[in-house]
C-alpha cells in the first residue's frame, strides 16, 4: 500500500502543534457565531485596499507579486500594506504603496529579548496599528498569510468591511471571505487564489513576479564602489538553523569557485551568520566579506549585480529572482522547496530527495540529510548549468 503524502495541515489549519490545534479549532468554533458577510459594493469597487503580510523578510519578498496584479485589477485604488517592523524596508519606498503599517507579533519576533519584553511590543504596535487602519478606512484587506499568526484579529479590530484571507490559520470567521488552503503551486500563486476572492477574472496573470521598489542611486553607487562587477554572492545563513547546510560544504565551494576564478562576496546579517562567513574567510581568504555591514538596500544593489546567488533557504534567493538574477537555493525538505523557491526564470533548487520529505516538521530531523547531503559537486553543475563565467550570463 502506498502511503499518502505528507501534508502541512492537520485538518484544515497549518499547525502541526494538538494542543494549539485544538485551540483553533475551539476559538472558530465561537467566533463562528458573529460571523458577518462581506460588503459587496466596497468588494466590487475598492478605493483602498489594504495587503496584509506576515513571516519575515522573504515573505515580504514574494508578497509584492500582488502588487501589479491589485493595480491592473483595481487602477483607481489606493495600496497599502501591513507587514512586521522587520520587513517594513522590503517594500518602502514603492511606488504603488501609499501607506505602511506595521505589527510585531510576538510569536515572529526573533529579537533576543524575554517573552513580556516581545509580548509588550506586540500589544503597543498592534494598537497603534488598529488606530491607524481605521483612519485610514481601507474598503478590502487581503491577509496573504496562511499559517498562524496571521492577521484576522487585528484586521476585525479596525472595522475593514471587507476581509479575505486563509482559514488554515486560525480565525477564519473574522474573515468576510475566507479560502480553504490547499497544497500545491508557489506561495505567489496561493496569494493569487485569494486576491481571485474578491477581484474574480480581473486578476488572471500570466506570469507572477516579485515586484521591489527601485533602487536608489546612493546603493547603486555604494554596490559598485564595493564589489564591481563579475562576481558571486554566497549567502549561507538562513532563519532556522536546521536548514542550514553544513559550514565545511560551504568552505569547500568558496574554495573552488576561488579557484576556478570566480570572485567571492559573503553577504547576510546577524551575530550567526558574521561567525559562520568568518570560517569561510578562514578558507578562502581572498572572499569578500560583507556580512553584517550592508544596509537592505544596499543588499539588493549587489546582489542585482551578482553572475549567480548562491545560498539556503532565505531571502537571498528571492532578492535574486526580483533582480533577474540567477539563484541556486540549498533547500531542506522540512517545507516543500515547491512552495518557497526562488520565483525566477534562471533558478535551481537543490535538495535530496529522501524518503521522508518532505515532512512539514517545524523541528526536522536528526539527520537533517534531504539539506546536509547535498554535494558541493551538484552546486558546481548547477552553476554551469547557469552558464555562469559564461557569455549566456553577462
Amino acid at each position: 500500500m502506498t502511503s499518502a503524502p505528507a501534508s502541512p495541515l492537520r485538518g484544515r489549519y497549518l499547525v502541526k502543534n494538538r494542543g494549539w490545534n485544538a485551540a483553533l479549532r475551539l476559538t472558530d468554533a465561537i467566533l463562528s457565531r458573529i460571523a458577518r458577510p462581506a460588503d459587496e459594493a466596497r468588494a466590487r469597487y475598492p478605493r483602498r485596499i489594504l495587503v496584509a503580510v506576515g513571516g519575515h523578510l522573504g515573505d515580504a519578498v514574494i508578497a509584492t507579486s500582488v502588487l501589479p496584479v491589485l493595480a491592473s485589477a483595481f487602477p483607481d485604488a489606493e495600496l497599502g500594506m501591513l507587514l512586521p517592523s522587520w520587513s517594513r524596508a522590503v517594500v518602502e519606498g514603492h511606488p504603488r504603496v501609499r501607506w505602511l503599517h506595521h505589527a510585531d507579533h510576538w510569536k515572529m519576533n526573533r529579537t533576543a529579548t524575554r517573552f513580556s519584553a516581545r509580548w509588550n511590543r506586540y500589544r503597543e504596535t498592534r494598537a497603534a496599528t488598529v488606530a491607524e487602519l481605521r483612519a485610514v478606512q481601507y474598503d478590502v484587506a487581503i491577509d496573504l498569510y496562511a499559517y498562524y499568526p496571521n492577521a484576522a484579529r487585528l484586521l476585525h479590530a479596525a472595522d475593514i468591511p471587507v476581509r479575505v484571507g486563509y482559514a488554515s490559520g486560525g480565525c477564519g470567521p473574522l474573515y468576510t471571505r475566507s479560502l480553504e488552503w490547499t497544497p500545491g503551486g508557489h506561495t505567489a500563486e496561493q496569494h493569487l487564489r485569494l486576491v481571485r476572492l474578491f477581484a474574480g477574472e480581473a486578476a488572471n496573470r500570466e506570469r507572477l513576479a516579485y515586484e521591489l521598489p527601485p533602487l536608489t542611486d546612493v546603493a547603486v553607487a555604494r554596490a559598485a564602489e564595493l564589489v564591481g562587477d563579475d562576481f558571486v554572492v554566497l549567502h549561507p545563513g538562513t532563519g532556522h538553523p536546521l536548514k542550514q547546510w553544513p559550514v565545511e560544504r560551504w568552505q569547500e565551494l568558496a574554495a573552488r569557485l576561488l579557484a576556478r576564478g570566480e570572485r567571492v562576496v559573503l553577504t547576510g546579517a546577524g551575530d550567526a551568520e558574521v561567525r559562520l562567513a568568518e570560517s569561510l574567510v578562514a578558507r578562502a581568504p581572498s572572499a569578500l566579506d560583507l556580512v553584517g555591514k550592508l544596509d537592505w538596500t544596499t543588499f539588493r544593489a549587489i546582489v542585482a549585480r551578482a553572475n549567480v546567488v548562491i545560498g539556503a533557504d532565505s531571502v537571498a534567493g528571492h532578492v535574486a529572482a526580483a533582480h533577474d538574477r540567477p539563484a541556486i537555493a540549498i533547500m531542506s525538505g522540512m517545507s516543500n522547496p515547491e512552495y518557497w523557491r526562488p520565483l525566477a526564470r534562471r533558478a535551481v533548487v537543490l535538495s535530496r530527495a529522501v524518503p521522508c520529505a518532505p515532512c512539514f516538521r517545524r523541528d526536522g530531523c536528526a539527520a537533517m540529510s534531504c539539506v546536509r547531503d547535498v554535494t558541493v559537486d551538484e552546486v558546481m553543475r548547477a552553476v554551469e548549468q547557469l552558464g555562469v563565467g559564461s557569455d549566456a550570463n553577462v
